[in-house]
């Protein structure tokens, strides 16, 4: 490896932990969404609407005893907005990581498609520093 390559191999790196720790993070959400327990705080981490009001408007009022949402993840992901998708996607995080891994792979010089790659993995970059920048300005307003 030479130092033109590290930026790239540390991107890969950084891109490969962040969709890990946003997967566990967003899969545990639709986790409580199987088991029928969506509490508004799941809501928004799913769909990124952050208003109280706003989200009794899409999914109707909680249930009084528990404060439960009985909502199902198709009603959830018709919800969904830019926000939720920042907050984490597995479809975005899956494509981030394909990009990450294949760019760590030495079969770039055989296609002499590097500035592709770099390419691919600058927008990659960017959809997870994005996510991460929503999610804690999501952290700090609660």
């Amino acid at each position: 490896m030479t130092i033109a390559e590290f930026p790239q191999f540390a991107a890969a790196l950084a891109i490969l932990l962040s969709v890990v720790i946003r997967s566990l993070r967003n899969d545990s959400s639709w986790v409580a969404v199987d088991e029928g327990r969506v509490t508004a705080q799941t809501l928004r981490d799913l769909t990124g609407i952050l208003e109280f009001d706003k989200l009794q408007e899409a999914f109707g009022a909680p249930r009084l005893d528990d404060g439960v949402f009985p909502v199902t993840r198709r009603k959830i992901l018709q919800e969904r907005t830019t926000l939720g998708y920042l907050f984490g996607d597995r479809w975005l995080d899956g494509g981030s990581a394909i990009i990450a891994i294949v760019t760590l792979l030495p079969i770039w010089p055989i296609w002499g498609t590097r500035i592709w790659l770099d390419t691919l993995l600058l927008l990659a970059s960017g959809y997870q520093v994005a996510g991460w920048v929503a999610t804690m300005q999501f952290q700090r307003r609660r």
